[in-house]
């Protein structure tokens, strides 16, 4: 029979930890508008367990992931290819610390694996017997972002006619007497609703997503926000017009959250709920192929750029015009430094499957463009596929081969990559769910 167990600890950092997700910003964090959050869901068939869990942060590196997971296991049982360790990828959390990193900003980040590790064993030690299922509903939240300009280029901005990914995938666990448990919500959107003018710490929609989700759930239900596939995908309602125009913030992010909690409780009564969900996982490295010469160029040319602009007067840069920053000819150098040094190799990042009976949730390490998550999702062996963004680690953006050619800032951030590199992923991702199948 299977057991699952939820828990969920506040990691809010402290007033004064610069914020992670926009450049250009001019001030650390303000203050407190909503608490962040690490929620865990640990599952066990009785002969294997696996655990999710899920931060209310921008992204997770490899290394606390390696570092959460040995931990964890011995103190959880949970096995650490059955492990997965996503960001909800709000842009209004902390900043990971680097060279220059405040006394505490390094305590908050040297402290966060603690806590994980902390409420893995927490969930694990909660176990009971449950009854697992899945259903999906539809929400229109996201947009493409992907915007086409006359006379050619792509902004950041909103594309109407683009794809994006309407599905609200839910996962639905209950007691053993029917009362919810946990309610895991899968969505894919950038969690901005909120702007690089906003300087209070937010988990974004998804923090209201989940408020909404548990408050309808009742009963001291958990819920969980897993983002997806959404390198570029905005929210429909965000900070275009620089928060202003359009009254964009927090209530467009209480809008997006009501709305997809509200999507995922109208199909929670269809779901068909199991007891016997055996478990399954596996974890593997995947290579995918670059395009030395072509990123090689791009830096060289970022380069030039970022010595002509200092080469201006100082005046002519403000900190507190936000959208304006200053070019850093020196990151420009190190950068190119390192794609030379880099040479040909490919990039490496994990993918991860873990299977619940019923359900399934595919982990990949970045922000992939929406429409690969979509074929992922459409061509999976298993019913109930979702695709878990930001897990395990980050490799950057991986768009899809047609718009390598059209340029634009996900392209720009990609531009390492190969063209067929997302279809690389698609393809190993694929082969992941075959073997699970069996």
């Amino acid at each position: 029979m299977l057991r699952v167990g939820v828990a969920k600890t506040d990691i809010t950092p402290p007033v004064g930890v610069r914020m992670e997700g926009f450049e250009g910003r001019a001030f650390s964090a303000l203050a407190v508008h909503d608490p962040l959050w690490v929620r865990a869901l640990v599952l066990d068939d009785g002969e294997r367990r696996a655990g999710i869990v899920a931060l209310d942060i921008c992204g997770v590196s490899e290394e606390m992931v390696a570092q959460v997971r040995d931990a964890a296991s011995s103190c959880s049982g949970v096995s650490p290819d059955g492990l997965m360790i996503a960001a909800t990828h709000t842009h209004s959390g902390p900043r990971e610390p680097g060279d220059d990193a405040s006394d505490d900003e390094r305590a908050y980040w040297g402290s966060l694996p603690e806590k994980l590790i902390g409420v893995i064993g927490e969930a694990a030690s909660a176990v009971e017997p449950a009854r697992i299922g899945a259903a999906s509903g539809w929400s229109a939240v996201g947009m493409n972002r992907r915007q086409r300009m006359w006379g050619g280029g792509v902004w950041l901005g909103r594309n109407p006619l683009g794809p994006f990914d309407t599905e609200v995938g839910l996962v639905r666990v209950d007691r053993s007497d029917g009362a919810p448990l946990a309610g895991v919500l899968n969505y894919a959107c950038h969690a901005v609703c909120l702007s690089h003018h906003n300087y209070l710490l937010s988990a974004d929609y998804p923090g209201y997503a989940i408020h909404f989700l548990e408050e309808r759930m009742g009963d001291g239900a958990t819920g969980i926000f897993l983002n997806g596939a959404c390198g570029d995908i905005d929210p429909r309602e965000y900070w275009e017009g620089y928060g202003f125009a359009n009254d964009s913030g927090f209530p467009q992010a209480e809008s997006a959250g009501r709305d997809l909690a509200a999507r995922a409780m109208a199909v929670w009564d269809t779901t068909d709920m199991r007891d016997d969900a055996r478990l399954a996982f596996e974890r593997r490295q995947v290579e995918l192929p670059t395009n030395p010469g072509r990123a090689i160029a791009a830096s060289e040319e970022a380069l030039a750029r970022a010595e002509q602009a200092t080469a201006g007067p100082d005046e002519a840069w403000s900190p507190y015009v936000t959208w304006q920053s200053r070019p850093d000819p020196e990151w420009a150098r190190q950068r190119l430094q390192r794609l030379r040094e880099a040479g040909a190799g490919p990039v490496t990042g994990e993918i991860q499957a873990i299977r619940a009976g019923p359900v399934t949730f595919l982990g990949w390490p970045g922000e992939i463009f929406c429409e690969l998550g979509m074929r992922v999702k459409r061509a999976s062996p298993l019913a109930s596929t979702y695709i878990i963004g930001y897990a395990n680690g980050s490799i950057g953006y991986v768009p899809t081969p047609e718009e390598f050619p059209l340029g634009g800032y996900e392209v720009d951030c990609a531009v390492h990559l190969d063209d067929n590199a997302g279809l690389v992923l698609v393809e190993q991702s694929l082969r992941l769910l075959d073997g699970l199948k069996s």
